[in-house]
């Protein structure tokens, strides 16, 4: 399967570790076949009447067998764990660079707790295969064959009848794979969104309480919960069914061995030490076979697995790094969007249709409209989390499909209404913009965005953690702390979403005069409901249905008599 030999190549990735695993996994079948040997002979011994001074070395020598194949049982359980940890940790890290690389615009049309169920569940699930499965697979083809050779030569039945019942035990599983694949893929289908609902269910909790929806939701997850039961219920049956065949194989193939053998002896044609010889090597070769058996068990979900996994390194970024980088764009650089169309699916209505305008160097320019109009994908074009169908932005007279992702983001700071702190404490998600730094620098432009007085009061002041998602904090105090965050940056773009919607209007005075402070020196787009928050605006760009209608200064604009004089209006003269 296309899956397993890629997932064999995280495997073979570490080779050091796949050829340790496998040389202690041959010592262990050497020592168990050794121990057989002795077994053997001493039994041939014993019942030879032989003393016990050519009994008792051997015995010696099967304990030290022993003791080695114990150690080096210890040391396969230890370096397979070690291993397994290091395949993914290093799967994790490719999913979640690769992640990195698709941005906010590929996830934002996939829901985050199957993503989520990848990363943790899925990886997790293939510890097995990676640590169990590929080495004993391969010391088990090493053992086998040599050890039927061995009992054919002993005694050639014996021999054809264990390679056959061996054959028949092996191919079971792979046989009834594909039903199997089926009845994984369905369990696959109903854990991995169960998944994604409960972490909804957790995140949306107040949302439930709110609208007393809390005991109806309960009760879908518990009919989802009651499929994946089901799917996993099923699963287990059919595999305890090819699993009593391969075990059926096993038995008779022992219980022939046996009886064969034990003719053979009656018949004089094969001694009673052969005899005691053939059948503990017979649980030798059967031993690889159940080895194999429980690799399966462990691996019959690793295809369905492994594609949720490739169908995230599989999938491709909506924008790609450029083959070369032009050099990062001056000081305070212009930006222009030029007959811009962008749709978010080619059957969608586009979001952006004929869109041109230009911010000059060092320009303030307000982005205003209705809901809808096509704002927020302005400024995801320009961070270029998608690329237009059709025309270009620029930045600096540079295409930006012409710069390096890094080096772009590099250039703008955003503030936006959706604030998102990190958990952990308010240093670290300052520093998160600039993470060297100065105390005096934190503390400069914490003062400008009237962030420092409210924190020095906080009980751990810089060091108080905000709680996920910044919920310790209020909606004003996460805004203002996002504001800080921005202006540390230092970027020449700066972009304010709605950068005062969460401040209350005691703090919004305060924060607007720092935004403006903040403007200063660089080309700054604000995109805004609240009309009197873009009246120093150098420009105002009124966007509906992802169309520009109007465009000039706010005194303009207002003479006019249009779209924006109208947005003025309802807000009661706002200006």
């Amino acid at each position: 399967m296309p899956q397993l030999v890629r997932l064999l190549g995280f495997v073979l990735a570490q080779r050091r570790g796949l050829l340790a695993l496998i040389a202690l996994g041959v010592v262990v079948a050497a020592a168990n076949v050794g121990q057989a040997l002795l077994l053997a002979t001493m039994l041939g011994h014993i019942l030879g009447g032989q003393p016990w001074g050519v009994i008792l070395p051997l015995i010696l020598a099967a304990a030290l067998l022993l003791a080695v194949r114990a150690l080096s049982l210890g040391a396969t359980e230890r370096l397979g764990a070690s291993m397994a940890a290091c395949i993914k940790a290093d799967v994790r890290r490719r999913l979640f660079a690769h992640l990195v690389d698709l941005g906010p615009g590929w996830l934002g049309r996939t829901r985050t707790g199957l993503v989520q169920t990848v990363l943790v569940d899925s990886v997790e699930l293939l510890e097995k295969y990676f640590s169990i499965i590929v080495p004993r697979a391969i010391v088990a083809v090493l053992t086998l064959i040599p050890l039927l050779v061995v009992v054919a030569a002993l005694d050639g039945l014996v021999g054809l009848i264990v390679a056959v019942c061996a054959v028949v035990a092996l191919i079971t599983p792979p046989l009834s794979s594909h039903l199997l694949r089926a009845r994984t893929r369905f369990w696959m289908e109903q854990y991995a969104p169960l998944t994604a609902e409960y972490l909804d269910s957790v995140q949306g909790m107040a949302t439930l309480k709110a609208f007393n929806a809390s005991g109806r939701h309960g009760a879908q997850l518990l009919s989802q919960a009651n499929a994946v039961r089901d799917a996993a219920t099923g699963l287990v049956i059919f595999e305890t069914l090819y699993t009593g065949v391969a075990g059926l194989a096993i038995a008779t193939g022992t219980a022939l061995a046996v009886g064969v053998g034990a003719l053979h002896v009656a018949g004089g044609t094969l001694s009673v030490g052969a005899l005691l010889l053939i059948l503990l090597l017979v649980s030798q070769c059967f031993a690889p076979v159940r080895s194999l058996q429980q690799a399966f068990h462990y691996a019959y979900y690793a295809p369905e697995v492994g594609q949720k996994i490739f169908d995230i390194l599989d999938a491709v970024p909506p924008v790609a790094e450029p083959p070369t980088s032009r050099n990062r764009p001056a000081a305070a650089p212009g930006l222009a969007f030029e007959e811009v169309r962008f749709a978010y699916r080619p059957e969608a209505q586009p979001a952006l249709s004929g869109v041109s305008f230009t911010i000059a160097p060092g320009e303030t320019v307000a982005l205003v409209g209705r809901s809808g109009a096509g704002k927020t994908t302005v400024v995801s074009l320009l961070l270029r989390f998608f690329d237009p169908q059709h025309g270009r932005v620029t930045l600096g007279d540079h295409d930006l499909r012409e710069l390096r992702l890094a080096d772009l983001r590099a250039q703008i700071a955003v503030v936006s209404q959706d604030t998102y702190l990190f958990h952990g404490t308010i240093r670290e998600n300052l520093l998160l913009a600039k993470p060297d730094a100065s105390e005096a620098e934190l503390e400069a432009t914490a003062r400008a965005a009237a962030v420092h007085d409210f924190v020095v009061a906080l009980p751990d002041g810089y060091d108080t953690v905000v709680g996920e998602r910044g919920l310790k904090l209020s909606g004003g105090e996460r805004q203002r702390v996002a504001i800080a965050r921005a202006l540390l940056k230092n970027a020449p773009v700066l972009i304010l979403d709605e950068a005062t919607a969460s401040v209350d209007l005691a703090n919004e005075t305060t924060i607007q005069r720092a935004l403006e402070r903040a403007m200063h020196g660089r080309t700054t787009l604000v995109i805004a409901h609240r009309l009197s928050t873009v009246r120093h605006a150098d420009r105002i760009i009124v966007l509906e249905a992802g169309r520009v209608i109007e465009a000039g200064t706010p005194a303009e604009l207002l003479h006019r008599q249009g779209a924006y004089a109208r947005m003025v209006a309802v807000q009661g003269g706002g200006m």
